[in-house]
C-alpha cells in the first residue's frame, strides 16, 4: 500500500464516525431553520351576514379562495389564515404581522378584503412572489359573487348563482355551478366542469378546459390550451397560437384560429370560422352546415356520413382534396368546384382558401 493511500484509510477512519454523529444533528437544524423560516396564523372564525341576492366581492393579493355553498341550519362565516414561506426576505415580516383582514357592507355589497399594507408601493411589494399570502374559506348562501385575486387559487364547488374571477396567475376550479361563470386569467389553469349557464374565459397562456357544461360558451386563449368536450350550447373560440380540441358539441361553433391547430370532433351545428395559418380539422354530426375561409392553413373536414352534402370550394392558390367522386381542377392558379358528395342531398360545405390546403374526406 502506497503512503497515500494510507493516509486516506485514515483520513476516512476519522471522518466517518463523525459523520454519523453530526448528520442527523445538522438535518434537525436544518428543519429548525426552516420551521422558522416558515410561519401560520390563523384567524378566529368570523360570522358575517349576507342576503341570498346580495353581491359578494372578495379581493386580495396572494392567497387562496375557496367558496362553500351554506347548508341549512348553519350561519355565513369567514375562516381566514396568513401564511408566509420565508420571513428573510425584504419587508416580508413586516408585511406578514400587519396583514389581516376585514368584512364590510356598502350597501347591496359584502366586501371580503385584505387590509395591513398601508401605500400602493406596499401593495405593488407584496404581489412578489415570497410574500406573506391571505386565504379565505366562505361559507355563505348562492349568491352572486366576485372574487379578485393577483396570485393564487380560487375553488367553487356547488356554487348555484353567477360567479366572475380575475386571477393574474394561479389555478380556478369551479365544479357542478349555476347561473354562469365568468373569468379573466393571465397564466395558470381553468378547470369549469358541470356548469349551467354562459362561460366566458379570457386568458392570455392558460390551460382552459371545459366539460358536461350546458349553455353559451365563449373562450379567448391567446397562447394557451383549449379542451371542450362534451357541451350542449353556442361555442365561440378565438386564438392566436394556442391549441384547441373539442369533442362532443351540441350547438353552433364559431372560431378564429390563428397559428395554432384546431381540431374538432362530433360537432353538431352550425358551423362558422377564419383561419390564418394554422391547422383546422373538423369532424361533422347531423346536418351539415359549414363555412370556413383560410389564409395559408390548411383545413380538413369530414361531413356526415352517408349524407350527400353540397361542396362548394375556392381556393386561389392552393391545392383541393376531396373524394373519388368528385372531379377536382387540377391546374395550378385559382380553382373551385361545386358538386355533390354521393347519398341522400342534405347540408352545405363551404370553403374558401387563399394559398392554404382544402380536403374533404
Amino acid at each position: 500500500m502506497t503512503l497515500e493511500a494510507k493516509r486516506r484509510m485514515d483520513f476516512m477512519k476519522i471522518v466517518l464516525p463523525l459523520f454519523r454523529v453530526f448528520t442527523p444533528v445538522a438535518i434537525a437544524i436544518l428543519f429548525s431553520l426552516n420551521a422558522l423560516a416558515a410561519k401560520e396564523v390563523k384567524f378566529k372564525e368570523f360570522p358575517f351576514e349576507i342576503n341570498r341576492g346580495e353581491h359578494l366581492i372578495v379581493q386580495g393579493v396572494r392567497g387562496n379562495v375557496r367558496l362553500i355553498p351554506l347548508v341549512a341550519g348553519k350561519s355565513p362565516v369567514v375562516r381566514a389564515r396568513k401564511h408566509i414561506i420565508d420571513v428573510s426576505k425584504p419587508g416580508a415580516s413586516e408585511h406578514f404581522e400587519a396583514l389581516s383582514f376585514s368584512v364590510r357592507r356598502e350597501g347591496g355589497l359584502v366586501i371580503i378584503e385584505p387590509k395591513g399594507p398601508s401605500s400602493r408601493q406596499d401593495w405593488i411589494d407584496w404581489s412578489r412572489p415570497g410574500q406573506p399570502e391571505l386565504s379565505f374559506e366562505i361559507e355563505a348562501p348562492s349568491t352572486p359573487a366576485e372574487i379578485h385575486l393577483h396570485s393564487g387559487s380560487v375553488t367553487a364547488n356547488g356554487w348555484k348563482d353567477s360567479l366572475g374571477v380575475s386571477l393574474q396567475e394561479g389555478k380556478i376550479a369551479v365544479l357542478d355551478g349555476n347561473g354562469g361563470f365568468n373569468a379573466t386569467i393571465l397564466r395558470g389553469e381553468v378547470k369549469v366542469d358541470k356548469m349551467k349557464g354562459a362561460v366566458r374565459i379570457e386568458s392570455h397562456a392558460a390551460k382552459v378546459s371545459v366539460t358536461n357544461a350546458e349553455g353559451e360558451l365563449h373562450v379567448h386563449n391567446f397562447a394557451g390550451e383549449t379542451v371542450v368536450a362534451s357541451v350542449k350550447g353556442d361555442v365561440s373560440i378565438r386564438s392566436k397560437t394556442g391549441s384547441i380540441n373539442l369533442s362532443k358539441v351540441d350547438g353552433g361553433l364559431d372560431f378564429d384560429n390563428g397559428r395554432g391547430k384546431l381540431e374538432a370532433t362530433a360537432v353538431d351545428g352550425v358551423v362558422r370560422g377564419l383561419n390564418d395559418e394554422g391547422i383546422v380539422s373538423i369532424q361533422l354530426t347531423g346536418e351539415a352546415d359549414l363555412s370556413i375561409e383560410t389564409q395559408d392553413g390548411s383545413v380538413a373536414i369530414k361531413p356526415p356520413s352517408a349524407t350527400g352534402v353540397l361542396l362548394k370550394l375556392t381556393s386561389e392558390e392552393g391545392v383541393i382534396v376531396a373524394p373519388d367522386s368528385v372531379q377536382v381542377p387540377k391546374n395550378s392558379g385559382p380553382k373551385s368546384l361545386v358538386a355533390r358528395l354521393d347519398g341522400a342531398p342534405k347540408g352545405v360545405i363551404v370553403l374558401r382558401s387563399k394559398r392554404g390546403t382544402l380536403r374533404v374526406r
